[in-house]
């Protein structure tokens, strides 16, 4: 089984040095965003990314899914008045978005998908909530294809990103 992220290291999730290689700015373009989509953060973490992303869709909806407590405490303190609207923290130990089936226009994960690579219920989970076209943003693709989504642009460390493949998916 993948290794759980140690909320211990919560701060690590913010370091700067961790920041200046996978920046914000870059997610939020990666997820080619027009301000009005539902988009779905899986493993928030402490919510670095999930206001990043919420504050490019002043007309969407963000849903930060969470499984450790602690970290939804740290992204809970992030959620400005401004952002109330905008993100929903959603707590989940049992991998589940509640969301209806193809709800989602875009799923990001931000340093996660290698804690879930052998949870297939999770993964199943992110293409059941990402409707039709819809976007997958990650920084690794090997799983995608057993996943049921087509990479359609990927980012070789160095090129978007320092030291993180970048990857956009869509679903079939």
């Amino acid at each position: 089984m993948a290794d759980q992220f140690n909320p211990q290291h919560a701060k690590r999730l913010e370091d700067p040095a961790r920041l200046e290689a996978l920046p914000q700015a870059a997610v939020v373009e990666l997820l080619r965003l027009s301000g009005a989509e539902t988009i779905v953060d899986y493993g928030a973490g402490t919510g670095i990314y999930t206001v990043a992303v919420a504050e490019a869709v002043p007309n969407g909806k963000v849903y930060a899914v969470e499984a450790l407590p602690q970290l939804v405490e740290l992204l809970r303190e992030k959620i400005t008045p401004e952002l109330t609207d905008l993100i929903c923290v959603c707590e989940t130990d049992d991998n589940v978005v509640p969301l209806d089936d193809a709800e989602a226009d875009r799923v990001v994960m931000v340093d996660v998908l290698h804690h879930l690579h052998d949870q297939p219920d999770a993964l199943e989970e992110v293409v059941r909530v990402l409707r039709p076209d819809g976007l997958f943003v990650a920084a690794v693709h090997e799983i995608l294809t057993g996943m049921g989504l087509d990479v359609i642009e990927a980012h070789e460390p160095g090129e978007l990103l320092p030291y993180h493949l970048a990857v956009v998916a869509a679903k079939r």
